[in-house]
């Protein structure tokens, strides 16, 4: 009995972009899913990394901004791959700047990791920009 829910609702069309059970019932091998996706997305995980960043805009009228997040994925390039960042300034002085960029391609530490470099500038608030310029986080792929 549905108590009042019709069962239309919920009869939905197989399709491969809907999520399914984690076991594939009838698989031959009766090999889970999710097991067969893991490992198929552990050879692509190294490309999909991402990098902290955080610091504080350049003072302009009077004030700087701090601004912090986790960049988008690697993407591929012909140096290498960079990332993209974007978001919002702290709110300061009664206003705050959306910013949205790219990183430049990456720059190998002597452990083995690296940082990518950005300098860019926010969207104009309040009749002035901020100019942010620094490193990622350094990251061991």
């Amino acid at each position: 009995m549905y108590h009042g829910i019709s069962p239309k609702l919920f009869s939905v069309p197989y399709s491969k972009n809907l999520m399914q059970h984690p076991y594939n019932l009838n698989h031959p091998k009766g090999t889970p899913q999710n097991i067969e996706r893991e490992q198929q997305n552990q050879m692509k995980e190294n490309d999909r990394h991402t990098h902290a960043y955080f610091g504080a805009t350049i003072c302009e009228d009077g004030h700087t901004h701090l601004h912090l997040g986790v960049s988008g994925p690697a993407i591929e390039s012909k140096d290498g791959h960079f990332h993209r960042i974007y978001g919002n300034t702290t709110f300061n002085d009664e206003h705050y700047h959306w910013y949205e960029a790219h990183t430049g391609p990456p720059i190998q530490l002597p452990d083995g990791s690296h940082v990518h470099y950005t300098e860019f500038q926010t969207k104009e608030s309040n009749e002035h920009v901020h100019t942010i310029k620094g490193f990622t986080a350094a990251l061991k792929c």
